[in-house]
């Protein structure tokens, strides 16, 4: 009977444990995907720095090829962070109704995540599909695709 007691109450610490750590990664993640949108809308260089991997992080990005065909092609963060950031300001309308929805997490292991988000800047709403790793014990956005949703 105290072997069962030990085991019941071994396995619930053990679930406590993980869920601890699940919600701390979840608000981890949560807040490095801020930073995403508030430095892509603010045009914010230090916390898109802050949201992605500046060293080895990129983006498919959707291309016609020559003979008409589309395909992708990984733009660096390194490379389009400073575009992002020295884009013209966005009017303050625009950043009043601008919106952040987060669809999904999903956390394997405490050290790499995916996440799908709805953001709408002005008259665009993008999905982006979002690939995260824990580096250095930051949670750092190292991929990412994404659409744009068209008006039905």
């Amino acid at each position: 009977m105290l072997k069962k007691i030990l085991c019941l109450t071994i396995f619930t610490f053990s679930i406590s444990m993980n869920a601890q750590q699940k919600s701390e990664d979840t608000a981890l993640i949560t807040s490095t995907i801020e930073n995403y949108f508030y430095g892509y809308i603010q045009r914010d260089a230090d916390l898109l720095h802050k949201a992605f991997d500046m060293e080895n992080g990129a983006m498919k990005v959707p291309v016609t090829n020559e003979q008409g065909m589309q395909t992708v092609e990984n733009n660096y963060f390194k490379e389009l962070i400073p575009k992002w950031a020295s884009r013209e300001k966005l009017p303050e309308a625009v950043l009043s109704e601008s919106e952040l929805n987060i669809l999904a997490i999903d956390i394997v292991d405490g050290e790499i995540s995916s996440a799908k988000i709805s953001m709408k800047v002005g008259e665009t709403t993008y999905i982006d599909i979002l690939s995260l790793q824990k580096i250095n014990q930051e949670w750092k956005i190292t991929n990412k695709i994404f659409v744009v949703l068209k008006d039905k």
